[in-house]
């Protein structure tokens, strides 16, 4: 058994980024624990590489790819009519009743309730066992499926209605079946199938879970919902159809919407990074009185003071982009806006730091733009690089995210006196102007913009470059801020005194 069981979906160790950083350090931050780590991925890939060399205090690993085939049968494909029934189930989630789901989960996943978690519960014969493959592959699961297509009253096809069926509850079936790492703690880092395992666990060991959500799930999956599409070719071409944001797009938000609901339900702490968070797992129904706002946090020895003046030694005048090369980022808008930057300031550099490995399409499509616009003598890709080297240079930072929770290199460039444009969107706005009316006080170290606004972006860069004055004053007041509210020393003290109280709880109980 682990003290702490930190559970990541698609982030850590494989993926390098805000998330992953947060769990690394965490993990190096407290040595004298051990730690458990539950990658849940895709499907499986012998070739990926770790981008983080685990810690010596990680002592287990276990991954789970969700959209493997089930290989969980039992060899009957009868699902017994006197068993659970899974149609009833369904109809007290569209209702947000999740009070049955310990049953659920025993009846899918018996092993392990003999010490917790359902010993009210009658533990099912073998036969009785509700496996992955009765659920997709008996007639009673193809005639629940049916009832429910029929309830719903889709102008969609049944056969796209019975694929998405399929395709949302696989990787259900594959978190229900996964093996258990015990743990005294779980502490998963996001809801979703992150926080479905950690319900699991706690059902089954009794451990406590404390959720640190970064951004908030529910929302993060209805946009890439709202955004996909998925297109039909026929021949040359002449068939191709578009999907709405329509019934169908609605299920998976649904799913997604119960593994929120029920992590923030299960959760014996829920911690939240910024207070716009907290308001959106409120509305999304967490209890506010379990919620505690915890900032990230950085040593800000490491960056303190790096940028001496606007400028540099050189007296060039440099402007940054720090983030992965994908399109959550929004690369785009910060090539466009570096070319109207151009266009108004003579002798401008940029540079785009951070891999680009991660999404080779987006990355072509990038240096296409940069090429196109004429820009490829003007803005740098230096690829996965110490941050620290390059705030040193450059005098402006700039994030054109369309999605952000707290972004450490905000608060890496203003400790270091770097001045911020950013996009309005997750802590940005209260990182750069203030959040209380205290913090507001202190003044503001950047300027906030629309998301996609390349134009908007160039402006704020150029008022800033122009004005001496006011990037020191800038520069001085971000490390105000980030030396008043965002030192790791803080983030550590609350994480330590949550850890050592329920590892405390935890020993009195096994004790008792």
């Amino acid at each position: 058994m682990v003290d702490i069981c930190l559970i990541c979906e698609g982030t850590y160790p494989y993926i390098t980024g805000g998330v992953s950083a947060w769990t690394h350090n965490l993990i190096k931050d407290f040595a004298n624990f051990t730690f458990g780590v539950v990658h849940i991925s895709s499907k499986k890939d012998p070739f990926r590489e770790f981008k983080y060399k685990l810690p010596p205090n990680v002592i287990e690993y276990i991954e789970i790819p969700i959209h493997e085939p089930v290989v969980d049968s039992d060899g009957s494909n009868e699902m017994k009519a006197d068993s659970f029934d899974f149609y009833s189930f369904h109809q007290e989630i569209k209702k947000g009743d999740h009070s049955r789901f310990a049953q659920i989960l025993k009846r899918v996943s018996p092993e392990g309730f003999a010490d917790y978690g359902g010993a009210e519960i009658e533990t099912p014969a073998s036969h009785d066992k509700i496996t992955g493959e009765k659920i997709l592959y008996s007639k009673e699961a193809f005639d629940i499926i049916t009832n429910l297509y029929k309830q719903c009253g889709l102008s969609t096809s049944f056969i796209d209605y019975y694929w998405t069926f399929r395709t949302t509850h696989l990787p259900l079936l594959q978190i229900l079946n996964a093996p258990i790492l015990k743990a005294s703690i779980y502490h998963p880092v996001s809801t979703g199938y992150a926080g479905l395992y950690a319900v699991s666990a706690k059902m089954k060991t009794g451990s406590p879970i404390i959720l640190t959500e970064h951004g908030i799930y529910t929302v993060e999956r209805k946009i890439e919902v709202a955004e996909a599409s998925w297109m039909l070719d026929e021949g040359m071409g002449s068939l191709k159809l578009q999907a709405q944001l329509g019934k169908i797009k609605d299920f998976w938000i649904k799913i997604f919407d119960f593994l929120s609901r029920l992590t923030y339900r299960h959760a014996d702490e829920l911690i939240s990074l910024y207070s716009e968070n907290k308001k959106m797992q409120v509305s999304l129904g967490a209890d506010e009185g379990r919620i505690r706002l915890i900032p990230n946090g950085i040593d800000i020895e490491k960056y303190e003071n790096l940028k001496g003046r606007m400028g540099g030694s050189d007296a060039v005048l440099k402007v940054g982009f720090v983030g992965r090369v994908v399109p959550v980022k929004d690369v785009e808008t910060f090539v466009k806006a570096a070319k109207m930057i151009k266009d108004s300031l003579a002798g401008v550099e940029f540079y785009i730091i951070g891999p680009d490995d991660e999404d080779a399409d987006y990355a072509r499509e990038i240096r296409n733009l940069v090429s196109s616009l004429d820009m490829a003598n003007h803005i740098k890709f230096t690829g996965l690089a110490s941050t620290a080297d390059y705030y040193k240079l450059i005098d402006v930072l700039v994030l054109t995210s369309i999605t952000e929770v707290q972004p450490l290199v905000i608060l890496e460039a203003l400790i270091a006196g770097v001045p911020v444009v950013a996009t309005n969107v997750g802590a940005c706005r209260e990182m750069l102007y203030g959040d209380s009316p205290e913090d507001a006080a202190i003044g503001r170290c950047g300027i906030i913009t629309a998301i996609k606004a390349p134009d908007e972006t160039a402006a704020a860069v150029v008022k800033i470059l122009k004005n001496p004055v006011m990037w020191r004053e800038m520069a001085i007041t971000g490390q105000k801020r980030v030396r008043r509210y965002y030192q790791k020393k803080n983030l550590c003290a609350q994480y330590r005194k949550l850890y050592f109280g329920m590892l405390a709880s935890k020993i009195r109980e096994i004790r008792s």
